[in-house]
């Protein structure tokens, strides 16, 4: 059981708000807010087992260029915090069934280790639009050579926020994407926003309280390769 929550959280590596406005009217540049993503994970069949573990919802807090990404389920819940103007990135997990809080940094040699996995996505501009949460969106086509996959993805240029764990990807000069497919690991996953809501964000959630143990992301890998 050990080694399953602990690979779902790395899947997730690499995925308290008073709002004052509703997605339908925000446009142009939000410093500070909320997004909420639907989720559909495409797991290998290897993987099958792993499905009614991992959510279907997503939220995401962001503030500036920082963007924090909660995932929560009976198990475990996990944030991803992401700066990709600073090149700072730190994975948080709570795991009570292992009794553990646990915080990686993740170092410029790790990001570069990292990198390897990331998707290599070409982007085709098409015609068609439509309105997802409240935005109009355009339709891009897009391949990710590595597993020769097609999607789609929807852009919108009507708002202008921080990137995060799921949007990093693509590149900001496409928009900000309201629909589309992202990979961690290899492994791919949908996400549609349901929302987007400026407002204050919860204290904190850019760090770790003094309860969370900081670890390497070797020391994460080997208690994930540690048995059951």
């Amino acid at each position: 059981m050990k080694k399953v929550i602990l690979s779902i959280a790395l899947l997730l590596v690499g995925t308290g708000i008073f709002a004052q406005s509703s997605s339908s009217v925000l446009s142009g540049k939000v410093n500070e807010g909320t997004i909420v993503y639907s989720v559909e994970w495409k797991l290998p069949e290897q993987m099958q087992a792993m499905a009614a573990s991992m959510p279907t919802e997503l939220t995401v807090y962001f503030k500036g260029d920082s963007s924090s990404l909660k995932s929560e389920s009976a198990m475990y819940s996990s944030i991803n915090i992401l700066n990709v103007s600073k090149e700072y990135e730190r994975l948080l997990l709570d795991i009570p069934m292992m009794g553990k809080k646990l915080s990686v940094i993740f170092s410029p040699a790790d990001q570069e280790k990292m990198a390897a996995n990331m998707p290599n996505m070409t982007l085709k501009e098409g015609t068609e639009t439509r309105t997802i949460a409240g935005f109009k969106a355009l339709k891009h086509d897009v391949n990710e050579s590595k597993s020769n996959g097609n999607s789609e993805a929807w852009f919108t240029k009507d708002i202008d926020i921080a990137q995060n764990s799921l949007s990093r990807f693509f590149n900001k000069s496409y928009g900000i994407p309201l629909e589309f497919v992202s990979y961690m690991n290899g492994i791919g996953v949908k996400a549609i926003v349901k929302e987007i809501k400026a407002g204050t964000v919860p204290a904190g959630s850019f760090a770790a309280s003094k309860d969370f143990e900081e670890i390497t992301l070797e020391q994460l890998m080997q208690m994930q390769g540690g048995g059951e």
